[in-house]
């Protein structure tokens, strides 16, 4: 009982020490994101690091509107990447449930032309006879993207799609990655762009 009190004690330690050294690093560096994402990772006791979730140091240093956007783009991406092949007859009725995440410009372009790397077709008529769903998990990125600014902002996302039909599952190969460009109207940051 003593020992894990003192694997806790030293865990907590640990954890506290990273995160005011991670403070420290940032306010010495400006805010430098890439360096701080260096530091924290090699100079994390290895106890700590399995014990303790990540901290997710570059989500702290983004601005507020760069956060609303790419919650945005997260909620939006998800609606338009989960599929109900039963009912559904393209994917383009996906981009339609997503239409409050877009811009007017987008909706009315993808519920015309939605083009994915998948859709119907012979897997699309084997999800609708298993009457299987389609569910999207959408991580986003910014590696490599222009500079935010207060009107637009540019992220990358991965989308991984899990089929789920009865007490099935099986996971859609491959992600897809795809390009977003979001913008600001008025106090809501909607998707303009998706390019594969």
């Amino acid at each position: 009982m003593k020992s894990r009190k003192l694997v806790i004690v030293v865990l907590v330690v640990a954890v506290v020490g990273l995160l005011t050294y991670t403070y420290l690093f940032r306010t010495s560096h400006h805010g430098d994101s890439a360096s701080v994402t260096t530091s924290t990772s090699t100079s994390a006791p290895s106890t700590a690091a399995a014990a303790a979730p990540p901290v997710d140091v570059e989500a702290r240093e983004l601005p507020t509107a760069s956060r609303a956007a790419e919650q945005a783009a997260r909620q939006g991406l998800t609606v338009a990447f989960t599929w109900y092949p039963a009912t559904d007859i393209t994917q383009n009725d996906a981009y339609g449930r997503a239409r409050n995440w877009l811009t007017a410009k987008l909706a009315g372009r993808m519920l015309i032309d939605a083009r994915t790397e998948r859709g119907p077709g012979v897997q699309w008529d084997e999800w609708a006879q298993q009457q299987a769903k389609v569910i999207a998990d959408v991580s986003i990125e910014c590696s490599g993207c222009p500079e935010d600014t207060d009107t637009l902002v540019h992220r990358v996302a991965t989308i991984k799609q899990t089929a789920i039909s009865g007490n099935s599952t099986d996971t859609v190969k491959p992600d897809t990655t795809v390009w977003v460009i979001l913008v600001r109207e008025g106090d809501r940051w909607l998707i303009d762009d998706i390019r594969y």
